[in-house]
C-alpha cells in the first residue's frame, strides 16, 4: 500500500512539469513556410473563394468602409483573418475607412488603425471615422450622413466628391461577433443601399445565423470559421498575417492539455468516495455510513433496554421487600381487643 501511493505521489510530482513541457511546444510550433502538414485541412474553399473574389471585383483604388464591431472575446479568433483582409486590401491601392457603433467595436479599431499606421500607410489610406452613437439608429443616420464637418484628408476628400454617406463606398467589409453584426448591416443599410456589396469575417458561432444571407446574396462573401481564416490568411501570404495562422498540431496539444487538466480534476473528485490513503476499506465504509451505523447503534440499545425491563422490575420488587419504610405499623388497643374477642 505505501509502495503504490509513493509511486502515485511521485507521477503526480511529475504532471505539472509535463503541461508546462506541452505548453511550450504548442507556443514555439509553427506551421511550415509551404503549408506543410500542420495547416488545417481545407478541402471546401468556396468562402475564401467568394471574398477573394469580391475583392478582384472592385475597381482601382476603390473607397472600402470596414465596419470594426467585433467583441473583445472572441476577436482574437478572426483576428488573423481580418489582418489579412486589411493587408489584402491596400495590397490592391484601396482606400480604408474605419467606423464604429458599439465601444467594444471602437477600441479594436484604434488598435488596428494604430498598428497600420506604425506599419507605415498614412491619410492617404486610412481614415478613421470614430464611433457613432445610438446603435441601428446611428448607423440609418450614417448611411447618408457618414462624414463630419471636422473629418479631413484626402480619403474624407474622395468620399465628399462621390457621397458624403455609405453610397460613397465600392465595398463595406463587417467584422463581427458583437450586436452591432452583419445582420445589422443587411437589415439597415442593405435594405437603403442594395447595390452596395456587404463581405463579413466573423467567428464560428455566428455562421448558422449569417449564412442564409450569402445564399440570398445580400452577404457576397462570409469568413466565418477559423479554418477559412487560416486558408485565406495563408493565401494571403508573405505578411505579418500569413505568419499568425495557427498551427493544427498547437491546436490539438492544447485540447490535450485541457483534457488532461479535466482528467486530473475528475480524478481528484473521485478520490474522494474511495479508501483514504492510510485507513481501511472498513474504516472508509463506516465513514460513509456513520449516519447509517448511529442509527443502528440507537436501535439496539432500545432493544437492550426492554430485554432489561423484567430483570429491573424484580430487583424493584426485592428491594420493596426488605424497605424499612414499608413493614406494617404496630395494633393500636382497640384493634388488639377486638382481636381477642
Amino acid at each position: 500500500m505505501t509502495d503504490r501511493l509513493t509511486r502515485r505521489s511521485s507521477r503526480a510530482r511529475f504532471a505539472p512539469l509535463a503541461l508546462v513541457v506541452l505548453l511550450g511546444a504548442a507556443v514555439l510550433l509553427r506551421p511550415g513556410d509551404d503549408g506543410g502538414a500542420l495547416l488545417l485541412a481545407n478541402p471546401d474553399r468556396t468562402q475564401v473563394a467568394e471574398l477573394q473574389a469580391a475583392f478582384a471585383a472592385l475597381p482601382e483604388a476603390p473607397l472600402v468602409l470596414v465596419g470594426l464591431d467585433a467583441d473583445l472575446g472572441t476577436y482574437p479568433e478572426i483576428r488573423v483573418a481580418v489582418r489579412a483582409a486589411l493587408a489584402d486590401l491596400l495590397a490592391r491601392d484601396a482606400r480604408l475607412a474605419f467606423v464604429s457603433f458599439t465601444p467594444e467595436g471602437r477600441a479594436i479599431a484604434s488598435a488596428e488603425l494604430d498598428r497600420l499606421e506604425r506599419g507605415g500607410f498614412g491619410e492617404d489610406e486610412l481614415l478613421d471615422l470614430g464611433f457613432i452613437a445610438g446603435a441601428e439608429a446611428g448607423m440609418v443616420r450614417a448611411v447618408t450622413d457618414l462624414l463630419s464637418d471636422g473629418v479631413e484628408g484626402s480619403v474624407a476628400d474622395a468620399i465628399r466628391v462621390a457621397d458624403v454617406g455609405m453610397g460613397a463606398f465600392q465595398l463595406v467589409l463587417v467584422v463581427g461577433g458583437g450586436e452591432m453584426g452583419p445582420r445589422s448591416w443587411v437589415e439597415q443599410v442593405g435594405t437603403r443601399l442594395p447595390g452596395l456589396p456587404i463581405a463579413a469575417i466573423v467567428p464560428t458561432f455566428a455562421q448558422p445565423e449569417l449564412a442564409p444571407y450569402v445564399r440570398t446574396g445580400q452577404l457576397v462573401a462570409l469568413l466565418a470559421t477559423l479554418r477559412d481564416g487560416a486558408a485565406y490568411a495563408a493565401d494571403v501570404g508573405g505578411g505579418e498575417a500569413a505568419e499568425q495562422v495557427p498551427s493544427a498540431l498547437a491546436m490539438l496539444l492544447g485540447m490535450l492539455i485541457a483534457l488532461v487538466a479535466l482528467g486530473r480534476t475528475l480524478a481528484a473528485s473521485l478520490w474522494g468516495l474511495g479508501p483514504v490513503p492510510g485507513e481501511g476499506a472498513g474504516t472508509s465504509n463506516r465513514r460513509r455510513g456513520g449516519g447509517r451505523e448511529r442509527d443502528d447503534a440507537t436501535a439496539d440499545a432500545a432493544d437492550a433496554d426492554v430485554e432489561a425491563a423484567p430483570e429491573r422490575a424484580a430487583e424493584a420488587d426485592a428491594a420493596a421487600e426488605t424497605d424499612p419504610g414499608d413493614e406494617a405499623e404496630p395494633a393500636s388497643d382497640a384493634e388488639r381487643e377486638a382481636d381477642a374477642r
